[in-house]
């Protein structure tokens, strides 16, 4: 088995680490995590959905029920060893290059030579490195993507009409 792809948006904050750390405190309270939610994703959402139809709860309020069931992100990366929770929650910090458990960004160069520019939108990283179906041009995907390990991370800064607006992440699980 190989490791999975996952990817984040966050909105852009000065001190990258923070961003990763609030990332992953909000994605370990709505229970976003590990291979059970992975794969029932789907029947979840439908669920969730129909619970709305039938009491008027929010989905926040469902989320809450549902969530995370550890009591801390360490407690939950201990149990969930060697293959990790298949999500942000196995990069513990930033670092300045690659190496497992954290994040690192994607040189200035790395952005220029993968997305032909220095200040990248979220619809460009949508475009070239998301969407597999529309991609005419696969170099940048497969760049990206080839620069990741599993068990690490990269993070991107995204702009819009020049100023930082959001962090994109992503990486591959351990396995």
């Amino acid at each position: 088995m190989g490791g999975n792809p996952w990817h984040y948006f966050t909105p852009y904050q000065r001190d990258i680490n923070e961003a990763l750390q609030n990332l992953r405190e909000q994605e370990f309270r709505m229970g976003r995590y590990g291979f059970d939610y992975w794969f029932n994703q789907m029947s979840t959402n439908m669920q969730i959905g129909v619970t709305l139809n039938q009491s008027n709860r929010s989905a926040n309020e469902l989320i809450e029920q549902y969530g995370s069931v550890h009591a801390a992100i360490e407690a939950l990366l201990d149990q969930s060893m060697p293959d990790g929770t298949q999500s942000i929650l196995d990069m513990t910090h930033v670092s300045n290059q690659p190496e497992g458990f954290a994040v690192c960004p994607l040189s200035e160069h790395e952005i220029q030579e993968i997305l032909q520019t220095s200040q990248p939108t979220r619809e460009l990283i949508e475009s070239l490195l998301l969407d597999e179906e529309a991609i005419d041009n696969w170099q940048p995907f497969e760049m990206f993507w080839d620069s990741i390990d599993r068990g690490t991370g990269r993070y991107i800064v995204l702009y819009q009409e020049g100023e930082p607006t959001e962090i994109f992440f992503a990486g591959y699980s351990f396995d």
